[in-house]
């Protein structure tokens, strides 16, 4: 596999950080990751935006232009050899004199392999646990995953799939996903102290003029109300929740507006 760095492409494992870069020392550093589908990067547009975003929150400055990125990220792609791949770009706080200056920041691209998910996740859905818990800056997509990681062992003894973020009795998100629910048939979305996906951003023009749609806070004590839920992101595109905590959501199925959700992504897909 091959990465880019600081203007090189170069094999991954020589892809390293000095021990002072204040991405390893401080988690000082913003991320985004995209994949292909049918070989082409699906919406790169939208995730170079919001990359640019979340570097410009942290004040650090990206050296390359949209089309230099692009064409980068084409030759990654040939020389990986994969039929689908994703790509990680990754801005650093680079390295410091002081553990707390910026002076140059590093930006990496790094091609890596798809993660597989059976037709099981989607066919019979997943069940989450709730975590009280707000990201710091939750608009950009900061590397800080500390909550996630720490609490990995406790999402596996619970047997389930993801931790939903709450906060203050608000629903935000999945440590890596957005969280969708159906209300009877209006399709309910939390809207602010997330991070903005941008298969999250697919699902709602998919939506639009299909199912009514509202953006709000949403309150955790509206998850034993819904009728149907799903979570969305980069990998899983459009996956079924059947189960948050104890609550059955529905009737513990796959819903019918979710069923035609995940075929409009489908053909999405297909024809971007």
């Amino acid at each position: 596999m091959y990465c880019f760095k600081n203007g090189d492409i170069i094999p991954c494992e020589q892809a390293v950080v000095h021990v002072s870069d204040l991405g390893l020392l401080r988690s000082y550093a913003a991320f985004d990751y995209l994949r292909t589908y049918g070989g082409r990067p699906f919406h790169l547009a939208q995730h170079l935006q919001r990359f640019r975003n979340s570097a410009a929150g942290l004040g650090l400055s990206i050296a390359y232009s949209d089309a230099e990125i692009t064409a980068i990220i084409g030759e990654l792609l040939e020389k990986s050899g994969l039929p689908e791949a994703a790509f990680r770009l990754v801005i650093t706080g680079g390295n410091s004199p002081d553990s707390m200056t910026i002076v140059q920041p590093n930006f990496f691209i790094t091609t890596e392999k798809l993660p597989h998910y059976g037709p099981e996740y989607f066919e019979k859905g997943v069940k989450l646990i709730t975590n009280e818990y707000l990201r710091d800056v939750p608009e950009l997509k900061s590397t800080g995953y500390l909550n996630a990681i720490k609490l990995a062992p406790l999402v596996r003894q619970h047997g389930a799939h993801d931790m939903l973020y709450c906060h203050d009795g608000q629903v935000l998100e999945l440590t890596r996903n957005n969280m969708f629910f159906f209300m009877g048939g209006t399709l309910v979305t939390p809207r602010d102290n997330i991070l903005p996906g941008v298969t999250r951003g697919v699902v709602l023009d998919l939506c639009r003029g299909v199912f009514p749609i509202e953006e709000r806070a949403v309150g955790v004590d509206e998850i034993a109300r819904a009728s149907e839920a799903f979570l969305t992101g980069t990998t899983k595109g459009v996956m079924p929740v059947v189960q948050i905590d104890d609550t059955i959501i529905g009737d513990g199925t796959v819903g019918p507006n979710t069923r035609r959700l995940m075929d409009l992504f489908r053909t999405h897909t297909h024809h971007h």
